[in-house]
């Protein structure tokens, strides 16, 4: 925030709000700002010295008094003043900061619950990867935007500078700044929880090279642009006092031109991240509910990347806002957001799996029961049967990933009763539609169950695909 700005607004504000007594002295108001108002009620002629609304919208009474609060006053000692002669005329007290609180809180609740699942999930299925990892690091600092801007609204953050207390607008910065410093972590680690997962689930050699590039890009975005928030300026404790105008420093980075890089770039590698694994998508052959489920994943990946593209829009009135801790509310909303519905995209994956185990008729998959080859073992059962029952299904829960990669072989059978004898026989039914003769041998009152060899068109089958 420019000092020279806030001067700027509060000496504007001021003029709107003389009151015509305010040079003899008036509770609140600094001796600077009475000495300009009385010198320019003395210089004018358009407003009476009683005529509070006149004296209140002026604008060439209201320049003149600008231009001599500039020069005379402190940061402090304007707004001081504003808040004095705003509430002498009337002037509305604005309050927005009940939103970041709640979006806040309900964003950061949801974005626990994900990461919940997906850690609960993984450690059950006893999958827990680099993805899983970098998804817990993401969530730890997502915490400082959604506890720090949760506390904030509470101490005048959203409300008018003028309004809040010195003190309290050195404690909303250095949360801003603490809030910050997590976000660039966060934004990195759940780029990396992407990246990995991609590692995971696609064995292709050129898609995992892409992904290996963007891994470095990712690495090296957020050192850099972390490293120069934290060192924004020298010392670091002007990036909360420097407002005041009180103590010197060496020097502050453009706060403007670096959250409008840092955004861009933001953007563009997750975009460029949501694009790498197109290709190998198409190639996938799934079931229409897998198809929505993992449309519905890169939906909210999509959704990411349409906040960010809003914050970026807010961040225009960021360093050089005049009444910064009302109008970058904005900015701290689309902050936490953005962080917390990231958290929630990349914990999307296991909600599936986890949702099998409590509704697993809606999101389950199709598998064999496990009692698809027991059957009643008592010869009456297979005398009046004379095959085996039809095979049941059952939805799977937990085992059931959307990316699970299983190789199997399908065998179709036949069950073969040979009138009162004991024996069953089950045939594997070769390609080329030949039945293979099953072996009859039989002896009477025998109670026990051959299996045939499995074998392939080129010779018996050996365990491998």
């Amino acid at each position: 925030m420019r000092v020279s700005n806030l001067l700027g607004f509060g000496a504007a504000l001021l003029s709107y709000t003389i009151c015509p007594v305010l040079a003899q002295g008036i509770p609140g108001m600094p001796e600077c700002a009475g000495i300009c108002f009385g010198a320019a009620l003395q210089n004018q002629t358009a407003c009476a010295p009683t005529d509070l609304p006149c004296i209140c919208t002026n604008a060439p009474l209201n320049a003149a008094i600008q231009g001599c609060v500039q020069t005379t006053c402190t940061v402090k000692e304007a707004l001081a003043a504003v808040n004095t002669t705003s509430t002498m005329c009337g002037a509305p007290i604005r309050d927005k900061s009940a939103i970041l609180a709640w979006v806040s809180g309900v964003s950061g609740g949801v974005a626990l619950v994900a990461i919940i699942v997906r850690t609960v999930v993984a450690l059950i299925s006893n999958s827990f990867g680099w993805d899983d990892g970098f998804a817990i690091l993401a969530w730890l600092f997502s915490l400082p935007l959604s506890v720090l801007q949760s506390i904030t609204p509470h101490i005048g953050f959203g409300k008018d500078t003028w309004t809040v207390e010195p003190k309290h607008i050195y404690t909303i910065l250095q949360m801003v700044y603490a809030s910050q410093v997590g976000y660039f972590l966060c934004s990195g680690f759940t780029k990396l929880c992407f990246l990995f997962f991609y590692l995971r689930i696609f064995p292709a050699k050129n898609t995992r090279k892409v992904v290996f590039i963007f891994i470095g890009i990712t690495i090296v975005y957020t050192l850099a642009f972390e490293t120069t928030m934290i060192f924004a300026c020298k010392p670091i404790s002007a990036i909360w006092t420097s407002w005041a105008g009180e103590d010197a420093i060496d020097y502050c980075i453009d706060q403007n031109k670096f959250y409008y890089c840092a955004a861009a770039v933001n953007i563009a590698l997750d975009i460029a991240i949501l694009v790498i694994p197109i290709p190998e998508l198409l190639k996938l052959k799934l079931s229409t509910k897998r198809k929505l489920f993992l449309l519905a994943i890169f939906s909210v990946g999509g959704i990411t990347i349409v906040v960010s593209c809003i914050r970026l829009q807010s961040l225009a009135q960021y360093a050089a806002s005049q009444n910064p801790l009302y109008d970058n509310l904005n900015s701290g909303v689309y902050s936490v957001l953005e962080a917390n519905v990231g958290v929630i995209c990349i914990c999307m994956p296991s909600f599936r799996r986890f949702l099998a185990t409590l509704i697993p008729k809606c999101f389950g998959t199709t598998q064999n029961d496990s009692n698809y080859n027991k059957y009643d073992d008592t010869p009456n059962a297979r005398q009046s049967t004379g095959k085996r029952s039809n095979p049941k299904f059952k939805k799977s829960t937990l085992g059931g990933s959307l990316f699970d990669t299983n190789i199997t072989k399908t065998v179709d059978t036949r069950v073969e009763s040979a009138g009162s004898d004991d024996e069953v026989q089950l045939v594997d039914l070769q390609k080329n539609g030949r039945n293979v003769a099953p072996s009859m041998g039989s002896a009477e009152g025998q109670d026990s169950v051959k299996h045939s060899n499995m074998r392939s068109n080129d010779g018996p089958y050996n365990g491998r695909s």
